[in-house]
């Protein structure tokens, strides 16, 4: 009975426990979730002050940029108590494991070179005789020595490479109310990420204080006397 009454008393403590950190998270989620809802607000804010500013159809989704890449990743993993984690980071960090290295690492200049001879020879504007040799266009020893920032450079010139800032779609000289507006924007979105870490830590709370609550009437069960 001693023993039963030790295991209920150090779960009754694990409840306790539970209960308070529980109690501290849902207090830091709802501090967070209000500065999120007046970031959220005060962005639309600022872009309804650019709006006004500099007309309703000059801030718009026809301003948009023909391709969008993200400009932000999210880097998920699981902490030791089994709730997820959601860093929000910028793309720039995680360049390597973008696949734009690993495509410009290999350059197709000979199969677009053939395809223009190609093309030529079609036309039948150039004769095998005019036809200049490939090495000659593109040297061989000028393309191995090609840095990986000028390789970098020469993807994002075809645009296909890192997201640029949006607020260029707009003009260049766009009013403080837009850049108020990303920035809150961006802060919203890494907020973000920190209240669906804070609620997957809650939800294990509660499967943890649910577990330990049944394990109690379990204890408690079995020291009451059984009537016939």
């Amino acid at each position: 009975m001693a023993g039963e009454d030790e295991e209920v008393i150090g779960v009754c403590q694990e409840l306790d426990q539970l209960v308070l950190r529980l109690m501290s998270e849902l207090e830091t989620l709802q501090e967070k979730r209000q500065t999120f809802n007046n970031l959220v607000e005060q962005g639309w804010l600022s872009l309804s002050q650019s709006r006004f500013a500099m007309g309703n159809k000059s801030v718009s989704s026809l301003q948009y940029g023909h391709q969008m890449t993200p400009s932000v990743h999210i880097r998920t993993c699981v902490c030791e108590n089994g709730s997820w984690s959601f860093e929000v980071g910028n793309i720039e960090a995680g360049k390597k494991h973008t696949p734009a290295k690993g495509l410009l690492e290999k350059p197709e200049v000979q199969e677009l070179g053939s395809k223009e001879q190609a093309l030529r020879r079609r036309k039948g504007g150039l004769s095998k005789k005019d036809d200049p040799p490939l090495s000659s266009d593109i040297p061989t020893e000028k393309l191995n020595s090609t840095s990986g920032e000028e390789l970098e450079g020469a993807w994002q010139g075809d645009g296909l490479a890192s997201a640029q800032n949006p607020l260029k779609w707009f003009g260049i000289l766009v009013p403080q109310s837009l850049r108020q507006a990303q920035n809150s924007f961006k802060k919203g979105l890494i907020l973000a990420g920190d209240i669906a870490t804070l609620q997957s830590s809650i939800e294990v709370i509660q499967e943890q204080y649910r577990a330990l609550l049944e394990k109690k009437k379990q204890l408690l069960s079995q020291d009451q006397p059984h009537v016939p």
